[in-house]
Order: structure tokens, then sequence, then C-alpha cells
């Protein structure tokens, strides 16, 4: 699925990145960020109420911490752009039946959207850049820090999961890629790698997932990714999906579950 030709990788790589920057609005390159209709429908509402604050107040122990028992180990789910938490959360407890004993942490982003919504870097200039990646990671790491610290895996990063959706994917990537967070596992959907990888852990374990169909952030930017990553040396497996858009499609959150299952054993 992937090409270890350099060549081919650097043609995808231009592809990727010509389709996000000039071919694209790159607004909507970062902005038409869900597909996900029957998710979305069902957090809206309650996603209009979330906010940072109330991460601080409540941690989303979907499986496990029901029953009593002490989460062994932590998912933390970055949302997409102009997206909440809550949209995420929809997601985490579509998988606690099979995903016990774990800890769902899905924050909002820092920093507003002028749509009401929230985001983790700004594109409001119409233009993704790289730098303005490099510019938030301060607050994302202060974030996971917090949400670390707070659920008490400080020490433990082996037992934390990254799992990220397009903007969200982006800065989940950017953080295991420079070497900043060494977690157990990192799961992305329909996202890209933005800046070249600076460190390596063959510990974290990596799964890349993207619809071929996608529109806003084409499939050529995992494909590039994940051959950018094995250079590298990180442990990682991409897939790509026949007719899926810019979403979480049924069948790759299917395939997150059962990729988080075994990794986070």
């Amino acid at each position: 699925m992937t090409s270890s030709n350099p060549e081919a990788l650097f043609c995808l790589f231009v592809f990727a990145m010509s389709a996000i920057y000039a071919v694209a609005s790159p607004v909507q390159a970062m902005a038409t960020d869900w597909e996900f209709r029957s998710i979305t429908e069902r957090a809206a509402s309650a996603a209009d109420n979330v906010r940072i604050a109330q991460i601080e107040g409540r941690t989303a122990q979907l499986a496990g911490a029901q029953k009593g028992l002490r989460a062994r180990h932590l998912v933390i789910l970055f949302h997409g752009l102009r997206g909440r938490g809550a949209v995420m959360e929809a997601v985490a407890e579509s998988w606690q039946a099979t995903l016990p004993d774990i800890a769902y942490v899905a924050p909002d982003a820092p920093f507003p959207h002028r749509s009401g919504g929230r985001q983790w870097f700004a594109v409001d200039d119409q233009v993704m850049r790289p730098e303005r990646i490099e510019a938030a990671r301060r607050a994302f790491d202060n974030m996971v820090s917090d949400i670390i610290k707070r659920e008490g895996f400080e020490g433990a990063l082996d037992r934390v999961a990254f799992v990220g959706v397009s903007q969200g994917a982006i800065m989940a990537l950017d953080a295991v890629a420079s070497g900043r967070w060494k977690v157990g596992a990192l799961v992305c959907f329909a996202g890209l790698l933005p800046l070249p990888p600076t460190s390596t852990s063959s510990a974290t374990k990596i799964l890349l997932m993207h619809g071929e169909a996608d529109r806003t952030i084409p499939s050529a930017a995992t494909v590039a990714a994940a051959n950018q990553l094995k250079s590298a040396g990180f442990d990682v497996t991409s897939e790509i999906f026949p007719g899926v858009g810019h979403t979480i499609s049924p069948a790759e959150s299917r395939e997150a579950a059962a990729f988080l299952r075994k990794r986070l054993e």
C-alpha cells in the first residue's frame, strides 16, 4: 500500500501538499471537518455547552470506571477544526463494549474558532502554515500534561494512546513525530504529517487511516506520512478505505478499536 521508493515518496508528498495548499480552498482543507453526520447530530446539543473547564471536573471513563474499577489505560481524543470534545466522546462511546478498563478524555481545543467551535491552530488567513503548528505546541502539550497528571498516568506513557481526526490528527502526529510524546499508541483519521519527523520511537505503534474519496485532505497525505514515519524508524500501519470521504467511517472505527485493544493489552 505504501512505497519505499524515494522518488515515489517525494511525488506523493508533493501531490498531497499541492492538493491541500493549492487545489482545495485552504479553508475547506482544514475547516470542512465533518461528514460525521450521525455522530455530530447526536452530540450537537451537548457540544454547545462543552468548555475546557468542564474537562477539569469530569473524566470520560466510559468503560470500567462505572464499575468502580481504576482505568488501566488512557485514551485522549482530539477533534477536528470547529469541533468539540463531545463529538469525539461519541466515538469513544462506540468503543466501550470492546475496550474495557480505559479512561477516555476528549478535551476541547484551546483556541476559539470564529464559527463558535474550537481549533488547535489558526487557519483564518486561509493558509495552513507549519509554523503555526509549532506555535500551537505549547498549548497542546500543557493540555495533555494536565490530563495525564490528573488521570494518574505520569510515568506510564506506554499505557496512553492518542486518537485524532483531521486537525486533531495533525497535532497528535506532530506530537509523536517530534518526540515530545512517546505514548503507547497513536490512531489518526484523515490527517497529515505537517513537519518531518525529528525523533523516533519503535515503542509507539501508529495506525493511519484515510478515506480514498477524501476531498478535504487527500489520502496521499497519509501515504506520504506513513513512508516518512517508517523511514524515521516508527512502527506504522496505514490503510486507505475506498469510497470513504473526510470522516470516521464505521469500518475505520472498528479497525481503530481492534488496534487499540491489541496495543493496550
